[in-house]
């Protein structure tokens, strides 16, 4: 009874944030470009261009509670690139007030111009007020400048590169060839004999669940199902194949992104910019992530300490816990002893995520994104990381989040955080998708509760036998 009632609330969990995502993605996504017009009081209203327009347009044609108005270009301003500004008060202290707006000169995204703050528009009792940046207390120094014409959905598909859209359909095959490689050799060290075309079969029947299942993880419980019915007295070592194959995938996107970010980091001119800061904040977490896998490791490997903390008389229990304790356990004892195996595989790895990263790249290009090459090896294995979390389909929400965090240092707004993660999904969808035809041909199904159970349930007598488990009494090695 609490094992459905524990089913039934992670099912709503997990759509009750994918529902939220998408409400978010589609309430922020504008197919119409959009300026922000001043009203009468000199505040900021988000207003919907009819007519094209350019950064140095002289009017601009806008929606007005739907009448067409034409406003003069003093009238449109930038957005602005942080919350507030420190300025004095009249007869009072210095007060952080809210910044609603820039006038700039120049074009943000013209690479050869860097543009200069002209005037900034901060609230003052509800209305807007122009102040010179020299009014700041502390000074003012442009960060993240925003566009005065917010590209929308409609107008980047017009202008979006077609030669490289094709480009970052076209490189996505490699990545599947090679974990399909990745996983044949660790499926072989366990004595688990099939095919390459057999397991490139499974690999892809596993992407093609992996489109609908949370995160994209899903497929991978597809794959374990059959790959132990392709070796009934190996169920257990099948499944564990599969594990250990997903957590060297994650391991080698966290140290490929967390290496480019502390390179990024390194080599900054300025070390304080939001994108600096940024690659700071992304290298720790990968430190801190990384850290936290050798210990695991640590406890996994030394019998003595798992004793001493009281960890072995945990996995002598019986019980939910206790049992998914010792799988993890068993996961890595019997990889333990194949640690060139591990190096290969996490050194086959690299192309995958770098083909992703690739892929991402030529899209954000496409489309116009304001982001440095180096860039993106940064944000993109955040983002895929983010989507490999078994929460929503597809990550929907969860990968948008994180991608309007990271890039819009750089300059990105959020339609263009939202196309960037939109081609990262809709190219590994398009190639997933193709999986199904060996879905229809092979008549394979993603297993139900009672499958998933018959899966689990040898799982710990079969590896208790294996003689590379050191079990708890025994010396550590």
């Amino acid at each position: 009874m609490k094992s459905r009632a524990g089913r039934i609330a992670r099912f709503v969990l997990r759509w009750s944030i994918a529902v939220l995502g998408i409400a978010w993605v589609v309430a922020n996504l504008h197919l119409r470009d959009r300026v922000l017009v001043l009203d009468d009081h000199n505040v900021p209203v988000e207003r919907t261009l009819l007519a094209s327009a350019t950064e140095s347009s002289p009017l601009y044609t806008v929606d007005i509670d739907g009448v067409s108005h034409e406003v003069p270009r003093d009238r449109v301003i930038n957005g602005p690139d942080r919350k507030t500004v420190a300025v004095p008060g009249t007869g009072t202290p210095a007060r952080q007030a809210r910044l609603l707006g820039m006038r700039l000169m120049g074009d943000p995204a013209d690479p050869n111009i860097e543009p200069a703050v002209l005037e900034l528009l901060v609230d003052d009792n509800g209305a807007g007020r122009f102040i010179k940046p020299a009014e700041v207390i502390g000074g003012f120094d442009l960060q993240v400048p925003q566009p005065r014409v917010e590209e929308g959905i409609l107008t980047m598909l017009h202008r979006a590169n077609p030669i490289l859209i094709i480009g970052a359909f076209a490189v996505m095959p490699l990545t599947y060839f090679s974990t399909t490689v990745r996983w044949h050799r660790l499926l072989r060290v366990l004595g688990i004999v099939m095919t390459l075309r057999r397991v490139l079969v499974l690999n892809m029947v596993g992407a093609f669940y992996n489109t609908f299942m949370p995160g994209s993880t899903g497929g991978d419980v597809l794959k374990a199902y059959y790959a132990a019915k392709h070796a009934p007295s190996r169920r257990t070592a099948a499944v564990m194949s599969v594990i250990i194959d997903r957590v060297l995938g994650l391991l080698t996107l966290i140290i490929l992104g967390g290496a480019m970010a502390a390179v990024q980091y390194a080599i900054a001119e300025d070390r304080t910019s939001p994108v600096a800061r940024s690659c700071l904040h992304v290298a720790i977490v990968a430190v801190f992530l990384l850290s936290a896998t050798v210990i695991g490791l640590w406890l996994m490997y030394t019998p003595w300490l798992r004793r001493s903390l009281g960890i072995s008389a945990l996995l002598n229990r019986t019980g939910g816990l206790a049992e998914k304790l010792r799988k993890i356990l068993e996961v890595m004892q019997i990889y333990r002893r194949e640690p060139g195996l591990m190096l290969w595989a996490i050194l086959i790895t690299f192309p995958v995520h770098l083909t992703v990263v690739v892929s991402a790249l030529l899209a954000g290009k496409a489309f116009g994104l304001p982001i440095g090459a180096g860039y993106y090896f940064i944000v993109v294995p955040v983002i895929v990381l983010a989507g490999a979390v078994p929460i929503s389909p597809q990550g929907v929400g969860v990968m948008e989040a994180f991608a309007f965090y990271l890039t819009r240092p750089a300059g990105t707004t959020l339609n263009q955080a939202l196309a960037l993660t939109m081609s990262i999904r809709l190219v590994q969808i398009f190639w997933n998708l193709l999986g199904g035809i060996f879905v229809l041909r092979g008549g394979y199904h993603a297993p139900d509760e009672r499958e998933k159970a018959e899966l689990e349930a040898p799982a710990s007598a079969s590896i208790c036998a294996s003689p590379d488990v050191a079990p708890d009494t025994a010396p550590a090695t």
